[in-house]
């Protein structure tokens, strides 16, 4: 009887410390990836284990960080410590990389097993590499008996460090002008009371918020200083060549267009801190959360067509140490809003290219109000403006289909074994316009077969 109580006991007190876990506490250093870029050593935070076993004399405690740990850094002898004078030593028995192990030593006798039981784990820094926004860093913790038994098993890992992109840029404010076709696409619409001569674009650096959230209850780690007077620089992209009538060079017609730094502003001019090309716009901004506006304005004198900008930044800051300045970091096709056409924009898919084929294209216009139809046709990569092709009159079918094979029959990139797309732009409400295409195919013997081809209204039908 003896011998089986004994049993029991030690039954219980196995399938106690394996079926117990520890629970870890830490503030977490949250770092933004601006401040710890190339910084070598990084702090995280410390923690307090508070352990679900009861440990003896040779049991085993592994602590991993899941980040390599900064070169040089040391391990000292932990306790694990009841709430009164009770210590078990714990002392290093190896080392690696990213992890050290310890091994507990004699238990006191006075030592209370029905205590609560913790173990103070340093803060230890880890080696810094640029990491990713989002990543976080942990502290594993895993223990066994001296005989191999698992015990604190289920210890989720401690978040010690948090890494976060500290600024954003984005277009606060996108271009979305339509381009009005019933004013002959010289100027915008005034839908939701937009400006009918301009259309504005503004990027701005801002503190991100997924940062701002990870700081709440948390260390404020490395941070960068996005101080005044550092030359950040924000160019818009897109096609500027409109209002270009120089012979060589950009140079801005102000006959056509312009573009400034504001909202009706005058004209920016080439030089310090501005870059004017026909393809990209740059300034540079030296405020502390860096800032630009271009305003991209028409004299409604010149057919405007539909647009898409992005924009690149390269924002600019100094790090928490002093020996590190004046780090950059690219932000790149940042979508910047695009230009529309209110009217009617449709392509028809698929046209063979070869003698033996007639193509039907027709527009038919609904409304009451005429519009100039043009166009363009790819083909094998290569876009053809297919120029005007006459007028889609009200209430009307207007055959395009001949103009356009006149065309083409002058592409040469445009081989007999091509098929070609054709994209028209018809001046009139979309609601209105209709595109039929097709194609009629006429065999040796005289006879024909004619096919069906979708648009891209069918398609989305």
């Amino acid at each position: 009887m003896f011998k089986k109580t004994l049993l029991c006991a030690a039954l219980v007190a196995v399938s106690g410390g394996a079926m117990a876990k520890g629970t870890g506490a830490s503030t977490a250093e949250v770092h933004g990836t601006e401040g710890a870029m190339d910084i070598a050593s990084i702090a995280t935070g410390a923690v307090v284990m508070t352990v679900g076993a009861s440990y003896t004399q040779g049991d085993v405690i592994t602590l991993t960080w899941s980040q390599p740990l900064a070169a040089g850094t040391g391990h000292t002898a932990l306790e694990i410590y009841d709430q009164a004078a009770g210590r078990i030593p714990l002392t290093v028995l190896s080392s690696s990389g990213s992890s050290v192990t310890y091994r507990a030593g004699a238990v006191p006798s006075a030592y209370d097993y029905t205590d609560v039981q913790k173990i103070n784990i340093p803060a230890k820094p880890i080696a810094g590499s640029n990491q990713a926004s989002g990543t976080i860093v942990t502290l594993g913790y895993a223990a066994a008996t001296s005989t191999g038994q698992e015990i604190d098993a289920g210890t989720v890992d401690t978040v010690v460090a948090e890494f976060w992109d500290q600024y954003t840029v984005t277009a606060t404010v996108k271009a979305n002008a339509q381009i009005d076709v019933e004013n002959s696409r010289k100027q915008f619409s005034a839908v939701a009371s937009h400006a009918i001569n301009e259309d504005v674009i503004t990027v701005a650096a801002a503190t991100n918020a997924l940062y701002t959230a990870a700081i709440a209850g948390e260390s404020v780690g490395l941070t960068a200083n996005l101080a005044a007077g550092l030359a950040n620089t924000v160019t818009v992209k897109g096609d500027f060549s409109w209002m270009d009538t120089a012979a060589a060079g950009f140079a801005i017609d102000t006959a056509v267009g312009g573009l400034a730094a504001s909202a009706g502003g005058a004209d920016l001019v080439a030089g310090a801190g501005v870059v004017l090309a026909a393809g990209a716009v740059t300034q540079v901004s030296t405020n502390a959360l860096p800032t630009a506006t271009l305003a991209i304005q028409t004299e409604k004198t010149t057919v405007l067509t539909g647009k898409v900008y992005t924009a690149d930044v390269v924002l600019k800051w100094e790090n928490s140490s002093a020996t590190v300045v004046a780090k950059t970091k690219t932000f790149t096709d940042l979508a910047a809003g695009s230009w529309t056409l209110n009217g009617a924009n449709i392509t028809a898919y698929g046209f063979p290219n070869q003698t033996a084929v007639t193509p039907f294209l027709w527009v038919q216009n609904a409304g009451t109000t005429s519009g100039e139809i043009s166009g363009t046709a790819s083909c094998e990569g290569v876009t053809t403006d297919l120029g005007s092709l006459g007028t889609a009159a009200g209430d009307s079918n207007t055959r395009v289909g001949p103009a356009v094979q006149a065309v083409m029959d002058g592409v040469a990139t445009c081989t007999a074994e091509s098929r070609f797309d054709v994209t028209l732009t018809v001046n009139a409400k979309s609601t209105d316009i209709t595109i039929n295409a097709g194609y009629r195919v006429t065999a040796n013997d005289g006879s024909n077969d004619r096919l069906a081809l979708e648009t891209s209204d069918s398609l989305v039908d």
